[in-house]
């Protein structure tokens, strides 16, 4: 297909087939040689290629969580959040030629060539060895080759990608004419199918009914769901919901009680997993160039020098309700006075931020939550942690490991672990189904059953809750607060909720906080057709950093510029002292707007990338140019 493919090809055509070779002028075949022949000859060998498969999913760029978001409203480079140039994939420039373009393509292709590997050395060996296991090997490689190339299809080219179904063999195998969109669409669907026709449907029953040692293996529930999830990127909302209530109804997943067992490692492959990358710290022992089996995410976001959640999005969290009548949202906080003495030990009041902020992003001041054991204004006092500053406003706690007590240290930095991590990174989990399956309602006209599953959601995170109390799909009366308000605002005026301002409520409130950094948001702005009108709506935002300090938890130094707020707006410290907002202090040039130093600018996200943003251009990326270097009909 192209010179990168070819070369990375090599390893694996080592690992798996080659060698072949004369030994002398007469072209004798080496018998020692390891061929297509030789290796290809039981249900083991099938299984050390589909390991292979589930290696490739390991790449970091399939998901893209590190820089795909930065093309959306939900993060930005750290470095970026300004007015500053220079990040080609926020500044929506990307073209042709940008690492991060051919290099998720080249990860998606070596997944389906792996694939490929398995598939076809089974369908040469059977019916010789015809069993359970070999059967659900095949399974399981048909299943995770549609993954590869559900992710193609939805991510370049407008769906037109070349269509391999074995493996190539010679230079004129790699010079094939790309498939159309639906030709790609049906034949990842099929795999799919065939997934979730002979595949165990959970974790569980892989444990139960195959044997221990087998979770993290790919699922029929995760090949139905993303089934589901394919109809309803194309906004297909009849089929869409055919799949995703089947999923909700059939599988026994249930919401865990805490978000932080999805996201934090603490409790993987449990039964709101879907399907999930699992991580270790283990070396590969694949073959060449291969990553470790732990991943570098984890640190990239502890580290903040990667990535920021936008500017609107951090408010939004900042807004979330807890739910006054929920136990769960009640804390012993220490009370101090206007001089940061302390007054009393503790007292019993409602948390400051709610339990899915928590789970999801650190507030600077944020006096009832912890990370790395220490209060949140106290985290960087390690010269190992970055503090909470001008770079970085806030930390994504998604996929790290900040509820580990360390006293404030942060991720292990120790050369053993090489800057990576063992938590693993779901791909899909129940939430997200119920989100997509209330679309699908909404799009139906039913607001009650629309509600009653954003309202699960909601109440995981022990969250005000939207409708009314009274209302057929009201689960949780008796025990939540509902408000039939669409902004869960009392003190603005009432805004009952209808089938109109919910479906703009999933798409800005509950998908971007519940699934930020995951769920694809690409394909859902895509889809709703609100891409450049989003970028253009949040630009249109200016912001100050302000400073925090702390002395009303431990005296520790001022953090600088670390707490965002809109323009013109002062932060309010709700403590029970006489001076509200002691703990906040105006930045010298924050006092009038003449008086700013041009060093010092407003806080803009999407500045640039909202001007250069071209739906034809930009929705998808684009083919890399080593594939048109190198396949001789890629236009054809």
């Amino acid at each position: 297909m192209k010179k990168t493919f070819i070369k990375g090809l090599i390893p694996l055509l080592i690992f798996a087939c080659t060698f072949q070779s004369c030994v002398d002028e007469l072209d004798q075949v080496n018998p020692n040689a390891l061929t297509l022949g030789t290796f290809w000859q039981t249900t083991a060998d099938l299984n050390t290629g589909l390991n292979a498969v589930y290696a490739a999913m390991r790449d970091e760029d399939i998901l893209g969580i590190l820089w795909d978001y930065t093309r959306t409203d939900i993060a930005v480079p750290f470095s970026q959040r300004s007015n500053a140039i220079g990040n080609p994939i926020y500044d929506q420039t990307f073209d042709l030629t940008t690492n991060e373009v051919q290099n998720k393509w080249d990860a998606c292709y070596r997944g389906v060539f792996r694939a490929n590997q398995v598939i076809d050395a089974y369908n040469r060996l059977n019916p010789s060895i015809n069993d359970e296991t070999a059967s659900l090997i095949l399974a399981q490689a048909r299943a995770l080759r549609g993954y590869f190339y559900y992710t193609l299809h939805h991510t370049f080219n407008n769906g037109s990608v070349p269509l391999f179904e074995t493996v190539p063999t010679d230079f004129n195998d790699f010079q094939i004419a790309f498939s159309s969109s639906e030709e790609i669409k049906t034949f990842f669907r099929a795999d799919l199918q065939y997934g979730l026709d002979n595949l165990p449907a959970t974790y569980n029953a892989w444990q139960s009914e195959v044997g221990s040692g087998n979770l993290g293996r790919i699922t029929a529930g995760f090949c139905e769901a993303l089934l589901g999830k394919s109809y309803l990127n194309e906004n297909d909302f009849t089929n869409a919901e055919i799949y995703l209530k089947n999923v909700i109804d059939n599988y026994n997943y249930q919401l865990t009680d805490d978000l932080s067992e999805c996201v934090t490692g603490i409790a993987e492959f449990n039964n709101e997993s879907i399907f999930e990358i699992n991580y270790s710290y283990e070396a590969n022992p694949l073959g060449l160039d291969e990553q470790n089996l732990s991943q570098r995410i984890t640190h990239f976001l502890n580290d903040g020098n990667r990535i920021q959640f936008s500017s609107w999005l951090t408010l939004k969290y900042r807004n979330e309700r807890p739910d006054p009548a929920d136990p769960a949202n009640y804390v012993n906080r220490n009370v101090y006075d206007a001089s940061g003495d302390l007054e009393s030990i503790q007292e019993n009041v409602l948390r400051m931020y709610s339990l899915r902020m928590n789970n999801s992003i650190s507030s600077v001041d944020d006096r009832d939550d912890r990370m790395y054991g220490v209060e949140l204004a106290d985290y960087g006092t390690e010269t190992s942690a970055a503090p909470h500053a001008r770079q970085f406003p806030n930390f994504i706690k998604k996929f790290t490991g900040w509820n580990t007590n360390n006293g404030g240290i942060g991720e292990a930095e120790d050369p053993e672990k090489d800057n990576r991590s063992d938590i693993n990174i779901p791909i899909m989990r129940l939430a997200e189904v119920y989100l997509m399956y209330a679309e699908c309602m909404i799009e139906k006209g039913d607001l009650s059953e629309a509600l009653r599953y954003i309202n699960r959601v909601r109440k995981r995170s022990h969250l005000i809750l939207l409708g009314s109390s009274s209302d057929a799909g009201a689960e949780f009366s008796g025990t939540a607060t509902y408000y039939n308000d669409i902004d869960l605002d009392l003190t603005n005026g009432e805004e009952p909720v209808t089938l109109q301002n919910l479906m703009e409520h999933l798409r800005f409130t509950e998908k971007p906080l519940e699934l930020a950094l995951e769920g694809n948001r690409t394909i859902d702005l895509r889809r709703w057709g609100v891409w450049k009108q989003q970028l253009e709506h949040l630009a249109q935002f200016e912001y100050d950093a302000w400073h925090f300090k702390n002395n009303a938890m431990s005296k520790n130094p001022t953090r600088w510029r670390c707490f965002i707020m809109p323009a013109g707006q002062v932060p309010s410290y709700p403590a029970n002292t006489e001076a509200p907002d002691y703990a906040f202090r105006q930045p010298a040039n924050l006092n009038s707007n003449a008086n700013r130093r041009t060093n010092e600018p407003f806080l803009r996200d999407n500045l640039l990338g909202s001007q250069n943003f071209i739906e034809e251009v930009h929705s998808y990326l684009p083919v890399p140019q080593d594939e048109i270097n190198a396949n001789l009909n890629w236009n054809q």
